[in-house]
């Protein structure tokens, strides 16, 4: 997805593009979406919004803001990273950090149109990662199994070992693409 078009997405669910991160600079995307299977022990936590809650989906933007608050994922700035598509090797299955703020009216989880989907999931079934700029705060957006969507937090990743040990294999793993095993080794290698 091209950086234009990623705007419009972002700007469909009340985001402003900040700007693109450059890859192996923060914990991969895809060492962040494992936060779901990390265990409460690691620090995990999370908030369900069920199904029948009446208002479903402004009930989940709620909680998605005041667990954003709480948790630090807003810089000084009010930036924070989101996993959007594209970035080295096979675009189609690839994601990258991109910097984004929040507009005065936004909304995550009500996006109804099609222009958000590849970003946030379609309305109602939302799959997507968010981490703050420092990287000490993961913030994952899933559906359960019973529709229900999960809100996962997961502070200082950099500590959970379910992280470091996937982010190990699969940046060690041969048959892994190269600019993943650099992404991997680069966020590995840097200080805490």
């Amino acid at each position: 997805m091209e950086v234009a078009e990623i705007s419009r997405n972002l700007t469909a669910s009340g985001l402003r593009l900040c700007g693109m991160e450059e890859p192996g600079t923060h914990l991969p995307t895809w060492g962040a979406f494992v936060a779901t299977g990390c265990r409460p022990d690691e620090g995990r936590w999370g908030v369900v919004v069920t199904k029948d809650d009446p208002d479903f989906l402004d009930s989940a933007n709620s909680a998605w803001f005041r667990m954003a608050e709480d948790e630090g994922l807003f810089d000084e700035n009010g930036e924070f990273l989101l996993a959007v598509p594209g970035g080295p090797g096979d675009k189609a299955s690839r994601t990258q950090w991109a910097r984004v703020s929040l507009m005065d009216s936004w909304d995550i989880f009500g996006n109804h149109s099609d222009a958000g989907s590849e970003i946030f999931g379609s309305a109602g079934f939302p799959e997507f990662v968010m981490m703050s700029t420092d990287g000490t705060f993961v913030l994952r957006v899933t559906v359960w199994g019973n529709g229900s969507i999960g809100l996962v937090a997961l502070p200082h990743p950099r500590r959970v070992e379910t992280i470091t040990r996937y982010v190990e294999r699969r940046s060690t793993h041969p048959k892994a693409p190269p600019h993943e095993r650099t992404e991997g080794m680069n966020w590995l290698s840097s200080p805490a």
